[in-house]
């Protein structure tokens, strides 16, 4: 999950570009760069640079999802804030659900080291549910579908 972190740094510091002076700023991207996975990288030069304002911002509310369930660390709960995280990252149009669809899918590609295994499927139906505008709380929450339901209490929604 450090690549995710560094990942969204970098998003952030292409998205500030006109603050930070050109020499450091190269020297930072060129040193962050350096200690991410090539596949990062290109998922970062991926990005339209008429998005990169916006991309920021998608990447924060993704950071935000995430660690929303972390701190959480409730049970069954994770494709409630999979869900939440990209339906707030295309909340931002195009290059919202841009950004969530390459994070979501580095995300998973990272976790589950290339290979699709059910939570991998499982999760990324959480995500497109969520780009696509879907009600999360509605279906990851409050419905009864299984033992594998979420009972995050409500000040957590």
């Amino acid at each position: 999950m450090m690549y995710m972190y560094k990942a969204i740094f970098l998003l952030c510091l292409v998205a500030t570009e006109p603050l930070i002076s050109m020499a450091m700023e190269q020297q930072i991207l060129e040193r962050e760069k350096r200690a991410l996975p090539r596949w990062i990288g290109n998922i970062l030069s991926s990005i339209p640079s008429y998005c990169k304002a916006t991309a920021a911002l998608a990447a924060y509310k993704m950071l935000k999802a995430y660690i929303d369930m972390r701190r959480s660390n409730w049970k069954n709960c994770d494709k409630y804030f999979h869900c939440r995280g990209n339906k707030e990252a295309a909340a931002y149009g195009f290059c919202g659900r841009l950004v969530a669809r390459l994070i979501s899918d580095a995300r998973e590609f990272a976790q589950a080291g290339g290979s699709h295994g059910t939570d991998t499927a499982e999760d990324q139906a959480a995500n497109r549910y969520g780009r696509s505008g879907g009600n999360c709380v509605r279906r990851y929450i409050t419905s009864t579908r299984g033992s594998k339901r979420c009972s995050l209490p409500r000040r957590l929604w």
